[in-house]
């Protein structure tokens, strides 16, 4: 699933194309062309967590959530979109297509702050100022205190962008065992769990690979550019210890982490789904 550095860079990228051009075509999948729309100025194109927002002339904007599947392709003029798409745009001559998305939908711009999907988010961990202790007042909750930090840290209301990447490499930068209880934290520590995250997901909006290795500890050109993600079996670049995969949660997310700089201090019990 793109994290929220993802849908950021997403939403400038396509700003730059699309904003103060007028709509020539816009189609939902399950809508078909909403022709009503037709000639209206794209005002802005921002992201929100994980979702985009495409601001209408009108009072309309335009939400979508990629989901684990869903992507978005420029098209070039002219050229056909790839298969069916969710959302197809033109405008001033500009084409953005996106396929397979979780969820895309037209909703009235004065009403996004009451939208059930979007009120329930946390913080942004990528807005100007993100509110750090708003983060940590939410995780605080005590329907959160007996759930593992590694579950804790993918739930959009606590705090909205940190995705399974950014997950296991916050916890390895900072040496938070993935299953240590959110009793078990202290404010301190999870404040330095999401200002962590701000920062690696801030370093990454103007990069083509995401890294959270820095470029001192990469001696070759094609050495790690993450800590422990995806690296299950493999030595770790700080002690040389296995990096271990396992997973959390009901929807059985993969967390790598090392065992050695990353000691287990007291597990937790994850009652259920976020």
């Amino acid at each position: 699933m793109p994290e929220g550095d993802t849908i950021h860079r997403l939403a400038s990228a396509m700003g730059r194309d699309l904003t103060g051009r007028r709509l020539e075509h816009l189609e939902l999948q399950h809508l078909g062309t909403v022709s009503e729309l037709r000639g209206a100025r794209v005002e802005q194109v921002a992201a929100q967590g994980k979702h985009l927002l495409v601001h209408l002339e009108g009072d309309w904007s335009l939400r979508v959530h990629l989901g684990m599947k869903g992507r978005w392709r420029r098209l070039g003029p002219g050229r056909p979109p790839p298969g069916l798409p969710t959302v197809l745009i033109q405008a001033g001559g500009r084409q953005w297509a996106c396929v397979r998305a979780y969820q895309a939908e037209l909703v009235r711009t004065g009403r996004l702050r009451t939208h059930p999907r979007l009120a329930r988010l946390g913080p942004d961990l990528l807005a100007d100022e993100p509110d750090i202790d708003g983060a940590v007042r939410r995780a605080r909750l005590p329907a959160h205190a007996h759930r593992e930090i590694g579950n804790a840290l993918l739930d959009q209301r606590i705090a909205a962008g940190i995705g399974n990447v950014y997950k296991s490499e916050v916890l390895f930068v900072r040496r938070v065992h993935p299953r240590t209880a959110l009793r078990a934290l202290s404010d301190d520590e999870l404040r330095g769990l999401f200002a962590e995250s701000a920062r690696l997901m801030g370093a990454n909006l103007k990069t083509i690979r995401r890294t959270s290795v820095p470029l001192q500890r990469r001696p070759e050109p094609g050495s790690p550019r993450l800590w422990v993600y995806d690296r299950g079996g493999k030595p770790c670049l700080e002690c040389g210890g296995k990096i271990e995969r396992i997973v959390q949660g009901d929807l059985a997310r993969s967390t790598y982490f090392c065992p050695e700089c990353q000691p287990d201090a007291g597990g937790g019990l994850d009652p259920g789904p976020a």
